[in-house]
């Protein structure tokens, strides 16, 4: 059940790590902010920094993936909302009038010129409610402050986002998410839908959509996550593994572990030492690989050369699993939850995982298609 204050809030709640690192990340910029901006305007008497900056830390900080927040939409929308502030200053006498067109003006101004930034609002309308000496400077106030605030703002976003990356290896703000990085879909299970599609759709609606379709798409990918999670709920891997599976040693023949993948219709054998416990895995993708060294026109034609065994005391080519095998493996216990290893699956695109019991020896073996075959078979609804 969802607590008061969450229904009231309406709000998405944050992990504590996140909110700090956001809160802490908007004190570092502004302080910038502040302190480059008062270098240049310390010594005039205008203020060198507009209060509208406030909003724009906060949103670049808060939401950083929303449209609003790209560079073009900040600079541009507080520049064309400091130019129609101005004029309605200087040349509307009537204050409510001059306040009214200003943020009209500067709403519709972004509209049309697709930088649509709320604090731009804020930045005419202070811009009217100014003092004598703002609307003596004219013009010239858009450079400074609006200009140079909203210049230095940008810059110490990126600077605060090279520093994140720097020290985490992860670009947090402003960063560009490719369409074909959100093709990794969970277990394979894509979208009935492209890319064209989304957007087509975004524009159908006729309003601003305050996220990307990059984001609305990671939302798909991870709707999809939370979806396989209720579905498996306690499901373990000791409950849909393969037991006791074909399992092939270092020295065992390349001819003889292709004839075990084809005899038991799988794509994939565990490799073990003489203890049990697990030290590579051989797929049919291994195969392939290293077929494409030998001359023959046909993918059939290349297995069988590199699968003959060579009957003489040196060879040129591989000649056991161990030699063409993928290793380091990696393995999961047994009772490990199912619905853990789909973020694994995909991260790693993994197609078969070996399990292992509490003494690291091999017990079964789980594949990426026993799991989507089980999700798309109970298909449940959500629980409400």
């Amino acid at each position: 059940m969802r607590s008061l204050f969450d229904k009231l809030a309406g709000q998405q709640h944050l992990s504590h790590q996140e909110i700090f690192i956001t809160s802490g990340s908007a004190l570092i910029a502004i302080a910038l902010v502040t302190w480059i901006s008062s270098q240049f305007l310390s010594h005039t008497t205008i203020p060198y920094i507009v209060a509208s900056m406030g909003a724009s830390t906060v949103l670049l900080f808060a939401v950083p993936s929303s449209p609003m927040n790209r560079p073009w939409s900040v600079l541009v929308s507080h520049l064309v909302a400091a130019i129609i502030g101005v004029s309605c200053a200087l040349y509307i006498p009537n204050s409510l009038l001059a306040i009214s067109v200003a943020v009209a003006g500067a709403l519709l101004a972004m509209h049309y010129l697709r930088c649509l930034h709320p604090p731009g609002g804020a930045t005419a309308l202070l811009i009217v409610l100014a003092g004598p000496e703002v609307k003596e400077l004219g013009y010239l106030f858009v450079l400074t402050p609006v200009f140079l605030n909203t210049v230095v703002l940008l810059l110490s976003v990126r600077a605060v986002n090279f520093l994140h990356q720097t020290l985490q290896k992860k670009q947090r703000y402003e960063s560009p998410i490719s369409w074909q990085q959100t093709q990794t879909q969970s277990l394979d299970i894509k979208p009935p839908f492209a890319s064209d599609d989304l957007v087509s759709a975004i524009s159908e609606l006729d309003t601003f959509i305050d996220v990307n379709q990059y984001e609305l798409m990671r939302l798909y990918i991870l709707a999809n996550h939370h979806s396989h999670q209720r579905r498996l709920g306690e499901l373990r891997c000791s409950d849909l593994m393969i037991s006791n599976p074909v399992a092939a040693e270092f020295s065992t023949s390349l001819e003889e572990a292709w004839h075990w993948l084809g005899q038991y219709h799988i794509t994939a054998l565990p490799v073990i030492d003489r203890a049990q416990h697990v030290i590579g895995i051989i797929t049919l993708d291994d195969f392939i690989e290293h077929a494409k060294a030998f001359p023959h026109k046909k993918l059939e034609d290349r297995i069988q050369a590199l699968i003959k065994t060579t009957h003489e005391l040196t060879s040129d080519k591989p000649e056991v699993v161990g030699q063409i095998m993928t290793q380091p493996v990696i393995t999961a216990p047994e009772s490990a939850l199912v619905a853990s290893l789909i973020p694994l699956l995909d991260k790693k695109k993994i197609h078969h995982i070996p399990i292992i019991n509490d003494k690291a020896k091999l017990v079964g073996v789980l594949s990426r298609k026993q799991i989507t075959s089980l999700l798309q078979v109970h298909e449940t609804p959500p629980s409400k």
